[in-house]
């Protein structure tokens, strides 16, 4: 069922105005009607679990109801199992829109506080770009009914599942696409793209200072009238993304089990966890929320965030225990989307961003050597700044502080600055999806393991990233990446766009001379990689360190950027160290053949990439633009 509080005064704008997603409501208004009155069944046994939200209210405009949960305005999915796959099971379509409908605001709840602070969002908003997603538990294989509500039939043939390596069967049935998933004890994380439903990012010029273009809204952003060949397509995307998240029940140890223990919060508005002498903070189904000008700051007592399938919890949360095994589970969705981009708490919530103080989703303190966090089926959704950091009082203390994180998800990251979680020493996180506006996998400790993850890149940073700073870090391992979207607008040489980046030094990004001789970075493998569509460069590296035995082996890119965007040029610069006579930094000196760099199995499209071949360079299709100082040093076979 589905709140229509908002919708008819918002359909009666939508026909005075000349955009898309107006025209979308418009049209839909009697499915509108006919959502409302329907009613809905949902699954709960051991091979299936489905869940709704009976306050969904379908507003693509403005912030919902405190109460509401956006809703989809033009997915409708339900689940069957393949052995009765005649039996469909409602499962909710959450949606979110870019800046949450709050517009370009600074303070929160101040819809006057309009401010020019770059957010990274530009034209998203007037072409009607919005990311629906749906998660359901399984324990065994089901068919997944997709309809859209605006009177649309689906065909088979212009479904396109990404990562496109899962090959799905894929059928339609009056109008429904029906794609049965195989049963995977990892879960998966896809993406259903329908081809009449896909914008072209396009750029205004070829070449640096560029920006998108849209001949669609005349008084939005960045429109021309018509496109011509000089302003080149650097992403294709869904108008209206919809990504499926199948996940296998949990593990019983993920469950909290202790009644006396645990904290039962109460839907509505969320006051008084820091008063709290309980260890479990359980968020039931519902929907809950702290306004944006507050968030979930624990009490020292709790050390697990409990939030159930069905709970839609709307704020952030703060850990402050100093125990040694934290915990967030749960298969429900923590959402960013009361705040504004960069919050700040210590600002009163305004946005001004620090690195130190702008709310994070997830943030610990008063860390402890040998502590951990484990998070594990959770969705986090428009995530207003970085998504996660924890500190400690030493410092040193993080060095011995690690996570798990499995089967985790982020949506929504329209903003810029919305990375993906910290890998702390010692730590692994398998089967994640992230859509992300800044750094994607982030490997600054040693000792880590990143693998399964599926990526949707908007337009800065690079995928992998482990610069900024100099580093000593050794025995990482990043396995199994899809990159299923990117559109990166003209590369940047201090913050390098690439599958594998490290940016320029963060206290001074214009020098060259910041690196520092004395530290080195080895052992590290990229593996098994896949980037559909256009693609940033392979390697973008400012090296900040020494690196040996780096290895880059079998990665596909479907396709480089326009190479008048220089996007997918790759590069290693020169760095050198100016405390150390300005020497620089060495590239396989403690390498074996002295070979710091192996990329193998290197392909673009159907070719592969090699120095024998001779088309590795940046005159050719593997545009590898290394500094010569480096030759010998590193290979392609």
């Amino acid at each position: 069922m589905v709140s229509t509080k908002q919708i008819w005064p918002l359909v009666l704008i939508a026909s005075l105005l000349d955009s898309t997603q107006g025209a979308v409501l418009d049209r839909r208004s009697d499915a509108v009607e006919d959502l409302a009155a329907a009613s809905n069944s949902t699954a709960n046994t051991p091979e299936l679990n489905t869940w709704w939200h009976p306050t969904g209210e379908i507003n693509t405009q403005t912030p919902v109801d405190v109460d509401n949960v956006r809703q989809s305005h033009l997915y409708s999915v339900q689940v069957a199992t393949a052995s009765t796959a005649d039996e469909y099971y409602d499962s909710f379509v959450y949606e979110t829109i870019p800046r949450n409908g709050n517009g370009k605001i600074c303070i929160p709840g101040d819809p006057t506080s309009l401010c020019d602070t770059w957010d990274q969002i530009t034209l998203e908003v007037d072409v009607g770009i919005t990311m629906a997603w749906t998660q359901f538990l399984y324990g065994s294989d089901v068919v997944v009914k997709v309809s859209r509500n605006n009177d649309q039939a689906i065909s088979a043939e212009d479904v396109v599942i990404r990562p496109s390596n899962l090959e799905y069967d894929i059928k339609a049935v009056d109008g429904d696409a029906l794609i049965t998933v195989p049963y995977n004890p990892n879960g998966v994380r896809f993406s259903v793209e329908i081809k009449d439903d896909l914008f072209e990012y396009r750029i205004a010029h070829e070449g640096e200072g560029s920006s998108y273009v849209q001949n669609e809204k005349p008084d939005g952003y960045g429109y021309v009238p018509s496109y011509n060949d000089s302003m080149p397509i650097v992403g294709v995307e869904p108008r209206n993304a919809l990504l499926i998240f199948a996940s296998p029940f949990p593990a019983k140890d993920l469950i909290p089990d202790d009644e006396e223990n645990t904290l039962r919060v109460e839907p509505g508005l969320v006051t008084g966890l820091d008063q709290t002498d309980k260890s479990i903070v359980y968020f039931a189904p519902g929907v809950y929320y702290f306004t944006g000008k507050a968030h979930a700051i624990l009490a020292p007592s709790v050390t697990w965030v409990y939030i159930a399938p069905g709970a839609y919890v709307k704020g952030a949360i703060e850990y402050n225990s100093p125990e040694p095994d934290l915990k967030a589970t749960g298969f429900g969705v923590l959402s960013g989307e009361q705040y504004v981009y960069q919050a700040n708490p210590a600002q009163g919530y305004e946005n001004i961003k620090s690195d130190a103080t702008s709310l994070k989703l997830w943030r610990g303190n008063n860390v402890k050597a040998g502590s951990t966090w484990t998070l594990h089926g959770l969705t986090i959704n428009s995530q207003p700044f970085n998504s996660m950091d924890f500190y400690a009082a030493d410092e040193s203390e993080i060095e011995d502080f690690s996570i798990t994180a499995s089967d985790y998800k982020q949506v929504g990251a329209f903003f810029g600055q919305t990375d993906g979680i910290e890998m702390y020493p010692n730590s692994h996180i398998h089967d994640v999806f992230y859509h992300a506006g800044d750094d994607v996998i982030k490997t600054y400790y040693s000792n880590v393991l990143a693998e399964r993850i599926v990526v949707w890149k908007t337009n800065t940073a690079p995928i992998i990233q482990f610069g900024w700073y100099q580093r000593n870090l050794t025995n990482i391992t990043v396995d199994h990446v899809d990159l299923i979207h990117s559109r990166y607008i003209s590369q940047q040489t201090k913050y390098p766009y690439a599958l594998v980046g490290s940016s320029a030094s963060y206290t001074d990004d214009s020098s060259t001379s910041t690196a520092d001789t004395s530290s080195h970075i080895s052992h590290y493998t990229v593996s098994n990689w896949r980037a559909e569509g256009h693609s940033p460069a392979l390697f973008g590296v400012n090296p900040l360190s020494n690196i040996d035995t780096f290895t880059i082996e079998n990665v596909w890119i479907e396709s480089l950027e326009p190479r008048s965007t220089n996007v997918g040029r790759s590069m290693l610069s020169v760095f050198t160290d100016a405390g150390d006579d300005n020497k620089p930094v060495l590239l396989g000196e403690n390498s074996p053949n002295n070979i710091g760099l192996l990329i193998k199995d290197f392909y673009v499209g159907d070719e592969h990439i090699t120095l024998a071949a001779g088309n590795w360079d940046s005159y050719s299709l593997g545009n590898l633009n290394f500094d010569g100082s480096y030759w010998g040093r590193w290979t392609a076979e």
